[in-house]
């Protein structure tokens, strides 16, 4: 069916019947706008407004749909066919455009809650970690390399990475960061990390909850042990 066959032959019995398109509107109880869309041919009524806007228009459904006026008295059965087939045709139309809104008014929240759900991801995958404690350490002797194998207190999420942020060289301040992923998940995740502190540090400390926390020490001989 043809939109803008179907508006111009509208806007015909509209002006025969000296009407405006806000005389129109009113009678069908829709918008002067939405009268003008289907006069410019951009779209057709509801289906359920074609039968107040043929009485509207003092014409019948069958003209309407047909989009021309009848002269003779009865209609053919073709002439009924290519009515109802046009009717059809309009639904289908009406029942696409609606899918396409419909469609656009989910993807649009969908894509937002997407985008903030990997925002989220990215910013927790580097959140720093208050809860990791050394389950085990080693030290290399000729290197003064230090390996300790850490554990978190959560049930949920893993280490991903390590950063000493001292200034001091007398210590070391371990800060823990989350793995990757909304959950904290096993995605680049680890369990061992080593450290060179050099021969000034005698502390290292991992950043706690409450500040702070000393894990190990250099006894009076010089070896690392962990901290009471």
């Amino acid at each position: 069916m043809d939109a803008k066959k179907f508006g111009a032959f509208v806007a015909d019995i509209r002006k025969e019947n000296g009407m405006t398109q806000a005389d129109l509107a009113e009678k069908i109880h829709v918008t002067d706008k939405a009268v003008s869309r289907w006069e410019r041919g951009l779209g057709f009524p509801d289906i359920n407004t074609i039968e107040p806007l043929a009485e509207a228009l003092g014409i019948t459904m069958h003209e309407l749909m047909k989009q021309e006026k009848n002269e003779a008295e009865t209609i053919t059965k073709e002439e009924a066919n290519e009515a109802v087939e046009n009717a059809i045709s309009m639904a289908e139309i009406q029942r696409k455009k609606l899918i396409k809104r419909v469609f656009r008014w989910v993807s649009v929240p969908v894509v937002i809650i997407v985008a903030l759900m990997i925002f989220h991801m990215v910013i927790t995958g580097f959140m720093k970690r208050t809860d990791v404690f050394m389950l085990d350490y080693s030290v290399t002797e000729h290197t003064g390399v230090v390996t300790m194998h850490v554990g978190v207190a959560s049930s949920i999420g893993y280490v991903r990475s390590m950063e000493n942020v001292s200034d001091d060289p007398t210590v070391v301040e371990l800060e823990f960061y989350s793995a990757f992923g909304g959950l904290n998940s096993s995605l680049g995740a680890q369990n061992v990390y080593t450290i060179q502190p050099g021969a000034q540090c005698s502390k290292i400390y991992f950043r706690g909850y409450d500040g702070w926390r000393l894990v190990l020490e250099k006894n009076t001989s010089g070896e690392w042990i962990k901290a009471e």
